[in-house]
């Protein structure tokens, strides 16, 4: 009986010793589980009644996987929120324009201003962007003029960014679209 007494009260302290060791190690660990950040940008492009009238006019953006989207604007407002959750990434956008297709060109002059707002919010960072940026600016140009003018600038990029994996921003107007 002295026998099996010693023995329990052997297999009890260490069982308590090897217990109370274990405590001691998850104190220093870090939480296992990874903040997670967002990214969005929102971007909104102006442009004026007559643009709209006798231009097609489109829209390429990198979407929230960084593929490129080519979508019509078809009035004189056109606005996108892109949200990213993969970093680093790439976002921004630029506008094509040309005349369309057998139009028939009325007015001597058109105001062709096509105008850009755009800002990027980071999860944790300060947001970022600019108002009042210029993709075309015609006044009163002349319908002989038009189409040259509307080729010359087409295709222009606004400012995009670049995120990093901390979630840093840097303005970029080296997108590949």
């Amino acid at each position: 009986m002295k026998k099996f007494f010693c023995m329990s009260v052997l297999v009890l302290m260490a069982a308590l010793t090897l217990t109370s060791c274990g405590s001691d190690d998850k104190k220093d660990e870090p939480d296992p589980t990874p903040s997670s950040k967002t990214a969005v940008y929102e971007f909104t492009a102006h442009f004026t009644q007559d643009m709209v009238d006798v231009c097609d006019i489109t829209m390429v953006y990198k979407d929230g996987d960084g593929k490129t989207v080519r979508e019509a604007a078809k009035s004189t407002t056109f606005n996108k929120k892109v949200t990213v959750t993969k970093f680093p990434a790439v976002v921004g956008a630029k506008c094509e324009f040309k005349l369309k297709d057998g139009i028939q060109l009325t007015k001597d002059k058109y105001d062709v201003i096509s105008t850009y707002d755009h800002k990027i919010a980071v999860t944790g960072r300060t947001p970022y962007g600019t108002d009042g940026n210029t993709f075309i600016q015609g006044q009163g140009v002349n319908k002989d003029k038009l189409a040259e003018l509307l080729s010359r600038r087409s295709g222009q990029e606004m400012h995009g960014f670049t995120i990093d994996a901390d979630g840093v921003t840097n303005t970029t107007h080296d997108i590949a679209f």
